[in-house]
């Protein structure tokens, strides 16, 4: 399988919302057991994210990026979190 731009884009973008909220658990502004875990986090922001480029973009959300560059990004920006938490 070969990801598009878009989708390159996307994944990274998984990436640097892992390190935001990584940094956020960290500094103490994102409870791990708390009602919002860090995953709901990063979920959250891909999702609006992916509804802001495509409503800009004027297409549709689910036509942006494909299901495994979505599954992929979502893995990295997890996995981030939680290496990221786990150095503090």
């Amino acid at each position: 399988m070969r990801l598009s731009r878009n989708e390159l884009l996307f994944v990274a973008l998984g990436a640097v919302l892992g390190i935001l909220v990584a940094f956020g658990v960290r500094s103490g502004f994102v409870v791990q057991d708390g009602a919002l875990p860090p995953f709901v986090i990063v979920l959250l922001g891909l999702g609006l994210t992916e509804l802001v480029v495509g409503y800009a973009a004027g297409r549709s959300p689910g036509t942006l990026v494909g299901m495994p560059a979505r599954f992929l990004a979502f893995v990295v920006g997890v996995c981030i979190v939680l290496l990221g938490a786990s150095f503090a």
